[in-house]
């Protein structure tokens, strides 16, 4: 009732062993380099070649992206400064103190007094 092993059986791999393994791993792939494994495998290499082309596109577009961009930044920034100096040119030009300026080779005057409203009564001539 007892399980019998064997282990006297089993002889430990010596080198002897390994080396005919080894040849036929090295003649394996040897062949799958070879001309016939390279054909079997075309339809992978097609794939592998395929997807290598995608890539260096998708990195050659990011990178086109990127600068274009970095260009439209620049710009942007470029046309911010040009609108914030006009804006504050033009606030100097309005105020009052430029406009007085201005218009003194016109011949005009600032107020002296406040503005005032001029009030007309129209009697009524109903009969």
């Amino acid at each position: 009732m007892g399980i019998v092993t064997e282990i006297a059986d089993t002889a430990p791999i010596t080198e002897e062993i390994k080396d005919p393994k080894q040849n036929r791993d090295w003649k394996k792939l040897v062949e799958r380099i070879s001309y016939q494994g390279i054909v079997r495998n075309m339809p992978y290499l097609m794939f592998l070649t395929l997807l290598c082309i995608l890539y260096i596109t998708n990195n050659n577009k990011a990178i086109s992206l990127t600068r274009s961009i970095n260009e439209k930044t620049k710009e942007l920034k470029e046309l911010k400064w040009r609108y914030m100096d006009l804006q504050s040119r033009l606030m100097y030009q309005t105020s009052e103190s430029q406009l007085i300026l201005k218009t003194e080779a016109i011949g005009l005057k600032p107020l002296d007094r406040p503005a005032f409203e001029i009030k007309i009564k129209v009697p009524n001539n109903k009969k």
